[in-house]
């Protein structure tokens, strides 16, 4: 069965990164899964490794309020550079159901979805299997 390389879970909730990784594990859909507790430990990574695809994601879940670098921080910097995997998915996932984080999802052609919490089993079956063209 084809199985995603490695999805990344960027999110400063512990609970959230727990939860995510036994529910993505429990998928039998995805290889390895790496976390980080802001946007700015994720971006130092993805840029020292913006030149090796297997340590990139290719699937990325991304909380929008944390300290140090929120979510649309890190999506700044991460749009402003250039990384061998051409596509790193990213999906919102935020408990921020506000109009202006909406709106301001549409303003990022790079992102695939947006998520509330808390996101159901079911939904992040949705996302693998659409990931992997199952659906």
């Amino acid at each position: 069965m084809k199985k995603i390389a490695l999805v990344s879970v960027i999110d400063d909730d512990r609970f959230f990164q727990f939860s995510t990784r036994k529910i993505v594990e429990a998928t039998n859909l995805v290889e390895n899964l790496i976390e980080f507790s802001d946007g700015e430990i994720a971006i130092q990574y993805f840029l020292a490794h913006k030149d090796e695809e297997a340590k990139l994601p290719d699937l990325v879940f991304l909380d929008l309020n944390m300290p140090y670098m929120d979510g649309w921080q890190f999506l700044d910097e991460f749009t402003t550079n250039t990384f061998k995997k051409e596509l790193i998915t990213i999906y919102i996932s935020t408990s921020s159901d506000s109009k202006y984080d909406r709106d301001k999802f549409l303003t990022y052609p790079k992102l695939k979805g947006y998520l509330i919490k808390p996101i159901s089993k079911s939904q992040f079956q949705e996302v693998l299997e659409a990931e992997l063209g199952l659906v």
